[in-house]
């Protein structure tokens, strides 16, 4: 696929005066809420004194973990995405 197209898609987004990405994350609560305890578990882990391994382990953890949600992220956009098309299909034959 052609990036400069996700690019200036997100760009158009974001350079938007109302109803853009910032907007909407400042004011999602539950967003906000999320990344305060992040920080607090970070600076909570950040404070253990744990071994390389130990770190090690816990950061194989993390990208799995992380792995994962990006692939389910990718499973229900293109899942949507062919939902709208079946939609607009559907439509043209009307």
């Amino acid at each position: 696929m052609n990036m400069d197209a996700f690019q200036l898609f997100f760009n158009y987004l974001e350079e938007r005066p109302y109803n853009n990405s910032h907007q909407n994350v400042k004011q999602d609560a539950d967003y906000l809420e999320a990344t305060m305890k992040e920080n607090e578990l970070s600076v909570q882990y950040q404070q253990l004194n744990l071994s390389d391994e130990q770190h090690k382990v816990i950061t194989q953890w993390m990208d799995a973990i992380q792995a994962q949600e990006s692939a389910y992220t990718a499973v229900v956009f293109r899942m949507g995405m062919q939902l709208c098309f079946s939609l607009l299909m559907q439509l043209t034959d009307l």
